[in-house]
């Protein structure tokens, strides 16, 4: 593989808040247990759950699932990659080749393989070799089912169908909350809960939006020496 390539495809810039710990699981305790449970059949070489295949909306939490499990694999030396499809643009489906040789391989946002036959292929023929070699495990994340993915490759759709399919929920208002104030603390920020439901109230509903406005309070916070009120939530993001 290429210098960019393999730059890439290190897990070094995950995002090490972005774990299990700090994943509030809502009605998902079922995949999280799923994906936890990888490692020990890895262990036992019993890769019995060797495709996973996780879908849902934008912004529900796919993403953070794949760095929570590359994480995790790091922390039982398993070896990892994570990719996302966002940001193939300056890549080439070569970027696939020999990753059946990582224990754990992550691959985000199939969708936006969409009219991408070269890409479609690429991960057709890396299933094929995970399958083949039968000691990794790949988890595959998509915004659909494998039968409603606009993908033109109908035996990569098949393919995909193999695994084990999870629908990943959206938490309810409630637990947005808990999950605000588990990724504050975890920046080392105190936030009450009636701050908590003062920005799921007040602000965008999904979590990508919700973390976007705790950036802004975390880094406005830092700069002014004030705690998170609701005062100073009303005024740092206009609200």
């Amino acid at each position: 593989m290429g210098q960019v390539t393999s730059q890439l495809l290190l897990p070094v810039g995950l995002k090490d808040t972005e774990s299990f710990e700090s994943f509030i699981p809502g009605k998902n305790q079922q995949v999280c247990h799923h994906l936890l449970n990888l490692f020990e059949e890895h262990t036992n070489k019993n890769i019995e759950h060797w495709l996973t295949y996780l879908f849902a909306d934008t912004g529900v939490g796919k993403s953070h699932l794949l760095y929570a499990s590359c994480l995790q694999a790091e922390h039982v030396n398993v070896t990892c990659v994570y990719f996302s499809f966002k940001e193939k643009q300056q890549m080439s489906p070569d970027v696939l080749q020999s990753l059946e040789h990582y224990q754990l391989i992550c691959l985000d946002d199939i969708e936006y393989l969409d009219g991408e036959q070269d890409w479609q292929e690429a991960i057709f023929n890396l299933i094929n070799r995970v399958k083949e070699k039968g000691d990794s495990c790949l988890v595959i994340t998509g915004n659909q089912t494998p039968q409603k993915l606009t993908l033109q490759l109908p035996d990569l759709i098949s393919r995909l169908s193999w695994g084990t399919s999870f629908q990943v929920h959206s938490l309810t208002d409630e637990q947005r909350q808990e999950a605000l104030i588990v990724k504050a603390s975890h920046r080392g920020l105190n936030m009450s809960r009636d701050v908590a439901r003062y920005l799921v109230t007040h602000w965008q509903r999904d979590m990508p939006a919700l973390i976007q406005s705790l950036d802004i309070l975390d880094e406005k916070s830092l700069q002014q020496q004030r705690k998170l009120t609701i005062p100073f939530v009303k005024d740092t993001l206009s609200l």
